[in-house]
């Protein structure tokens, strides 16, 4: 099972936020299974996908973002 975190990030705070995410990721030696921003009109989020529950919940914590409730198939990121 894979394990999404989506953190919310603005404009003025995107290259910040994502160089502290790639180095805490690194620090860890954690390798998810896929890191992008994706954006819409009203936002835009980070989504990280890992393969432990505890890894995703980790990194939420750490950057203020949320667990998605269900966890999905490997087969289901493609």
């Amino acid at each position: 099972m894979l394990y999404i975190v989506e953190v919310p990030v603005t404009d003025d705070d995107l290259n910040d936020r994502m160089n502290r995410m790639r180095a805490w990721l690194d620090h860890r030696r954690s390798e998810p299974s896929s890191f992008r921003l994706l954006r819409t009109d009203t936002q835009q989020v980070v989504r990280v996908v890992f393969k432990t529950e505890s890894e995703a919940a980790a990194f939420a914590s750490r950057f203020g973002g949320s667990l998605v409730t269900s966890p999905i198939s490997d087969t289901a990121i493609a």
